[in-house]
């Protein structure tokens, strides 16, 4: 990535206002739950425990390039989306659960991230993981429909919500910083006339981060600030070129080691001097 002008680094130690992780968003097997704001019919849906994987939060789900199996070509990862449940013997209930007789699907409402890519989903019946892609949305879109089922049910009324379907697989097909947006709804129709018991939830962006990729970079008042996705266990340099194409000699260090955190970080910089410079990221 190409930036005119030299620059000197610091490094933002402190965490981004507002940021907060836990233990329950550490690492890939994750669990994003799907619920109500009231288990009373008429209450949205919402991600009871979305304040740890929302934008806001700083974190990704790394999405690692596979060259082999099926896979192979697409960068995947996964997190496992579920819907709480309401009765004992799905193990609730669980405070948040959607009322009974709802069935949650996730839909993905928009895609942003790299021109040219496009975010994949790759469903499972819980059993093995997924080998085959379901459906792929690009990057850009805005209004979109394709959607998966979290609830295991038939749709009927007094049916528990739940759903835990572990297998599935989300994938990205060009290197870089993706926001996918989520969208709950309830497709039971068994609120009366045949409507969903509860109306959707607002779209809920989520990180994910295919490949080590700068995913933005920007000038403004004279200063540089580079964002990028942090993987916990690895260590990060930022490095800057005068040309491009570039010989192994001309990068030099701008700042790092940096420890990765597991959360989107940002690097701002002091006032920018005079030339031309190329930059990249470099891990270990």
């Amino acid at each position: 990535m190409k930036i005119s002008h030299g620059l000197v680094w610091r490094w933002l130690a402190a965490a981004i206002a507002g940021w907060s992780m836990s233990a329950t968003a550490v690492g890939q097997h994750a669990h994003l739950n799907a619920g109500a704001v009231d288990s009373v019919a008429g209450n949205p849906l919402y991600f009871p425990n979305g304040f740890n994987f929302i934008t806001n939060s700083a974190y990704f789900l790394p999405l690692k390039l596979e060259t082999n199996g099926p896979y192979a070509g697409h960068h995947q990862g996964y997190l496992t989306l579920t819907s709480l449940p309401a009765t004992g013997d799905n193990g609730g209930p669980a405070f948040g659960h959607a009322a009974f007789g709802a069935r949650i699907e996730a839909e993905v409402v928009q895609v942003d991230g790299p021109v040219g890519g496009a975010f994949g989903f790759w469903d499972s019946d819980g059993e093995e993981d997924a080998t085959e892609l379901t459906f792929s949305v690009p990057v850009g879109e805005r209004a979109g429909t394709q959607r998966f089922r979290l609830s295991e049910n038939q749709g009927q009324p007094g049916d528990d919500p739940y759903g835990h379907i572990h297998g599935r697989r989300f994938s990205a097909t060009v290197p870089g910083l993706y926001v996918v947006g989520f969208r709950l709804v309830d497709t039971g129709g068994n609120a009366p006339g045949g409507g969903p018991l509860h109306p959707a939830s607002e779209v809920f962006p989520i990180y994910m981060q295919a490949g080590t990729t700068v995913g933005a970079i920007s000038v403004e008042g004279g200063t540089l600030t580079v964002v990028y996705a942090s993987e916990r266990l690895k260590r990060y340099w930022l490095e800057r070129s005068p040309r491009f194409p570039a010989s192994p000699g001309d990068w030099s260090p701008v700042a790092g080691p940096l420890a990765g955190t597991g959360k989107v970080e940002r690097l701002t910089g002091v006032p920018l001097a005079d030339g031309e410079g190329w930059f990249r990221l470099r891990v270990e």
